[in-house]
């Protein structure tokens, strides 16, 4: 994975004390994500039989990963029979390299993008831009995050950081609208971008989107949205590009449908997005309009090692709701930019920790308070949690803490441990003196610093032995 961003995982503790000092950050997304979870918990009351369809979608996704080679072999077959041009990227420059080589193939100098994550994960834009052609992201939360040159904080809301007066102070920049005010509503901030926006689709060369779903069995590709942009970018220019984590296929349009029922309840607290398009292949001589031609790039980038892992491949069951950051307290307090990678909030640690080298990545499984809540309220059943400690434990493997390797050394020596414990009852009985012990280890300090111990109470066999004193003398 490439980081589109100044920020990295390798400084998520800084990252993270950061932004939690920040009171109106932390505002913006307390209102954000509560009404993104009333919405939500709407949508889900009124859905009948709601365990019943969240056991059809996440049995849609285990068929999919169990039979995921066979899956990918046969959405390949049927894509090219209608007429898509299918390519697979090992990795992030790979995927690269094809979408650009398409993009000088047609001569594009304007590009239009939909909302995309795995784009942002393999750092396209740059790689587009490198060859002369003008980028332009057409979802409002991403055009508003690219006038900022920032990444997307959210994985549904991607300027979801940002208020109302922070996106009329930004148009008023970059789009030279010196009169709007910071009071401008939504729906007139909406229209200043759709009006900048329109001209790119009817000029653009080429259009790049994501995949939501790619069904195996008939070749389409599947693109959920609540805006239109996706569509204007699939449908206007002549080329077309999908770009596809390799986990996104399923079996059949039925499962499809199974996945389309839950997916949007949970997201946005929809029935259903305004728009969802199924594209297969490029437009026919018969029709009016659509890409001439249509390409689809299948990414792997590390997941198929993901795959093989029996645990932690429940990671890609994710169909990219973002109901575990909404519910999550650690995202709701730092936001999505803390975690310094595209993915954040609990999927994003996941997602991150396991794409991404082991180096860069070690604090992220323990940015988590193991509350649960994510676990909770994910539709398909993903164990967050358990997944987090596996991590942990990959992290912390073979290499043993100081304090972890003194407490093992003292639990197998019995005469050790009494001694230890002995002298600290004798002299620091409620553990007060143990942060300011000279020479003590940074990770020790670090550790009692920020926690308040227990206090050590004497031995069991020395309480049993006062109690039968204490009744002795009764």
């Amino acid at each position: 994975m490439v980081l589109t961003s100044t920020f990295t995982p390798r400084n998520f503790r800084e990252q993270s004390e950061r932004a939690s000092h920040d009171a109106t950050l932390r505002a913006v997304l307390d209102h954000a994500t509560r009404y993104f979870m009333g919405k939500r918990g709407a949508a889900l009351e009124a859905f009948a039989d709601r365990d019943t369809h969240f056991a059809r979608a996440r049995s849609a996704r285990l068929t999919a990963l169990s039979r995921l080679p066979d899956l990918l072999e046969q959405l390949e077959r049927s894509a090219s029979a209608a007429g898509t041009k299918v390519h697979w990227a090992a990795d992030a420059a790979e995927g690269r390299a094809i979408v650009t080589g398409i993009a000088k193939g047609c001569g594009a100098k304007v590009v239009v993008k939909g909302k995309s994550m795995v784009t942002e994960e393999i750092a396209l834009n740059p790689a587009l831009e490198a060859t002369g052609a003008e980028v332009w992201e057409t979802d409002l939360g991403e055009f508003i995050v690219q006038l900022a040159g920032e990444p997307p904080s959210h994985i549904i809301a991607p300027c979801i950081h940002k208020s109302r007066a922070d996106v009329a102070a930004l148009f008023r920049e970059k789009l030279g609208l010196a009169d709007l005010s910071d009071s401008a509503s939504i729906p007139e901030l909406t229209l200043l971008a759709r009006r900048a926006l329109r001209e790119k689709f009817l000029a653009a060369d080429l259009g790049v989107t994501g995949v939501n779903m790619a069904v195996a069995e008939s070749g389409s590709v599947i693109l959920v949205e609540n805006e239109g942009n996706i569509r204007m970018s699939t449908t206007c220019p002549p080329v077309h590009v999908a770009v596809m984590s390799l986990e996104k296929v399923v079996a059949t349009l039925e499962d499809a449908a199974d996945l389309l029922r839950v997916l949007p309840r949970s997201a946005t607290g929809q029935k259903m997005s305004s728009y969802v398009s199924v594209l297969t292949g490029p437009r026919r001589a018969d029709e009016l309009d659509g890409a001439r031609e249509a390409h689809l790039v299948i990414l792997d980038n590390g997941r198929s090692e993901v795959l093989a892992d029996p645990v932690l491949r429940e990671a890609l069951l994710c169909f990219r709701c973002g109901a575990c950051l909404n519910s999550c307290p650690v995202y709701q307090t730092i936001g999505g930019h803390a975690y310094g990678s595209v993915y954040s909030g609990p999927i994003g640690a996941l997602l991150s920790s396991l794409l991404l080298p082991a180096e860069d990545t070690r604090d992220l499984p323990f940015g988590c308070t193991m509350c649960g809540a994510c676990k909770k309220t994910c539709p398909l059943g993903i164990d967050h949690p358990n997944l987090m400690l596996r991590l942990r434990e990959r992290v912390c493997a073979g290499k043993p803490h100081f304090i972890g390797a003194a407490h093992a050394f003292l639990a197998s020596h019995p005469l050790a441990y009494r001694l230890a414990v002995g002298a600290a009852r004798a002299v620091d009985p409620r553990l007060d003196l143990l942060p300011r012990l000279p020479g003590l280890p940074s990770g020790l300090a670090s550790f009692v610093e920020s926690r308040q111990p227990p206090g050590l109470k004497s031995s069991f066999s020395a309480q049993l032995r006062a109690g039968r004193k204490k009744q002795g003398g009764a």
